[in-house]
C-alpha cells in the first residue's frame, strides 16, 4: 500500500507511462527494498500484472530501493522487530572470517620439534625446564623426512627427564596426534578444537606427504579473527571518511567554476 501510494504521487509529477504504472514501481520498490530482496520486489509485480515491458524500469527502481536501505538501515525490515525486543541478531549476509582464513596463513612455521631418533639424554643438553606461559607447550616428533609420528608435551618432557628415563623421544610420543591441515578453513580446526578439547595442534601439509609445517593454537586463531575485525573496522572507517570528502571536493569545484 506504501509503495503504491508512493508511486501515485510521483505520477503526478513524472512523465505519463499509462495507468497503474508509476503505482506499481513503487510497489515493488518497496517491498525489494525493505524486504532486501530487490528480486523478490521484481518478481512479485510481473507475476501479479504479467506485464514484462515493466521489467527494466522495475529493476532499476528495486535494486535503488535495496542500495539506500543497505546503506541507510543496519538490519532489514523482517529483523529489526526481533532487534529492538532485545534479541541477539548476527550480522546479516555476512561471512563467518573464520570460514575465508585458511590454517597456512596464521600458524607459526618457527617451532620447536624433536627428531624421533634422539634420546632422552641429547634432550636433556638442550632442553630447558624453566619456560614463560606463553612458551611452546606441545612439540611435534618428526622422521628423517619431516613427517609427524607424534606429539609430545612440555609436561612430559619434564616428567621423564626428573625420572631419568632411558629411550629415544618416539618410545614416548603420543602416535597419532590431532592434527590440523595446511590447507583447511580455520572453522574446521575451531570445530576440532570444541570436539577433542586439544587447544594446539601440529599442522601438516597434505600435499607434501603429511610433512610438518608448523603449528596452530586457540590463540592464533583469536588473532585471526581480531585482525579480520580490525580491517574491517578499517575499511567502514575509511567508507564513511570518503563519502564527505567527495562532497566537499565537488562542492568546491562547482564553485570554482
Amino acid at each position: 500500500m506504501m509503495g503504491g501510494a508512493l508511486g501515485g504521487l510521483e505520477a503526478m509529477v513524472l512523465p505519463d507511462a499509462g495507468p497503474g504504472f508509476w503505482p506499481l514501481i513503487g510497489m515493488g520498490a518497496i517491498l525489494g527494498g525493505t524486504m532486501r530482496s530487490p528480486f523478490t520486489g521484481v518478481v512479485f509485480a510481473i507475476e501479479l500484472t504479467h506485464d514484462v515491458n515493466v521489467l527494466l524500469p522495475l529493476l532499476i527502481a528495486s535494486v535503488v530501493a535495496y542500495a539506500v536501505t543497505v546503506l541507510l538501515l543496519k538490519r532489514s525490515i523482517l529483523t529489526e522487530k526481533v532487534s529492538r525486543r532485545g534479541f541477539h541478531l548476527s550480522r546479516e549476509y555476512s561471512v563467518d572470517p573464520l570460514e575465508i582464513l585458511f590454517v597456512r596463513e596464521v600458524m607459526r612455521t618457527t617451532v620447536a620439534a624433536f627428531p624421533a631418533s634422539a634420546t632422552l639424554e641429547e634432550l636433556a643438553a638442550s632442553f630447558r625446564p624453566d619456560h614463560t606461559p606463553r612458551g611452546q607447550h606441545l612439540y611435534p616428533v618428526v622422521d628423517g623426512g619431516n613427517r609427524l609420528i607424534g606429539v609430545i608435551t612440555r609436561k612430559d618432557i619434564v616428567s621423564l627427564l626428573a625420572r631419568r628415563a632411558k629411550g629415544t623421544v618416539a618410545e614416548f610420543a603420543r602416535a597419532d596426534p590431532i592434527v590440523a591441515c595446511a590447507q583447511e578453513p580455520l572453522r574446521a580446526v575451531v570445530f576440532r578444537m570444541a570436539e577433542t578439547g586439544f587447544t594446539r595442534m601440529p599442522v601438516v601439509d597434505r600435499t607434501s606427504g603429511d610433512r610438518l609445517a608448523g603449528m596452530v593454537s586457540l590463540e592464533d586463531l583469536l588473532h585471526a579473527r581480531a585482525r579480520n575485525l580490525t580491517e574491517e573496522r578499517h575499511r567502514e572507517r575509511v567508507l564513511r571518511i570518503r563519502l564527505p570528502f567527495a562532497l566537499a571536493a565537488k562542492q568546491a569545484s562547482t564553485g570554482a567554476d
